[in-house]
């Protein structure tokens, strides 16, 4: 079978949330999203719901010009690309589908994420913070092993991953023309 790519997309928005949340975790970037298509045209994640109000979160379809990110065109990032198989694709692309389909029974996981900051654990069903979807994505589907993590996950620790490689870092509003001159030459 032929192999596809997925894209991991680490990143930092200079929201009043993400700051906070920056200076307690003392890491330059605190989301994670994946994209199964190159241009990173739909992005998938859990996070804020509505762009300017941070309270009400949960499963949430991003891209480089709505919602949040699109919001803040001075969003940094890191694009990880992580080649899977064919079937594995196929399964993380029927899950996320299934999830936007039913995008209101989930919920983002703010005692979740409150838990982790300080070191303890939490987990309730459908309720979830963006590393910890990422990571239950690859692990449930067979792409990463949950060895590669620890207990509590942080979207830095994508960047630690084993099978991966980075494409791009910088500015994610500047992505389209860097990727339209490396795939057009």
């Amino acid at each position: 079978m032929p192999n596809r790519d997925i894209y991991i997309i680490v990143s930092h928005t200079p929201s009043v949330v993400s700051r906070i949340i920056k200076q307690f975790t003392h890491t330059p970037f605190n989301h994670v999203s994946v994209s199964l298509d190159a241009e990173l045209d739909y992005m998938y994640s859990f996070g804020r719901r509505y762009k300017y109000f941070p309270w009400i979160g949960g499963f949430v379809h991003e891209s480089l010009t709505s919602g949040t990110i699109g919001r803040f065109t001075e969003t940094e990032a890191i694009i990880l690309k992580m080649n899977v198989d064919e079937e594995a694709y196929d399964d993380i692309r029927g899950t996320l589908e299934d999830m936007q389909e039913h995008k209101y029974s989930y919920r983002y996981d703010t005692l979740g994420l409150l838990l982790a900051i300080f070191g303890k654990t939490y987990k309730r069903d459908k309720y979830y913070y963006c590393s910890e979807f990422v990571r239950e994505l690859l692990v449930d589907h067979g792409i990463e092993d949950k060895d590669n993590f620890e207990k509590i996950v942080r979207p830095m620790d994508f960047l630690n991953l084993p099978d991966t490689s980075v494409i791009y870092r910088g500015r994610l509003h500047d992505f389209p023309m860097q990727y339209e001159q490396i795939h057009n030459g």
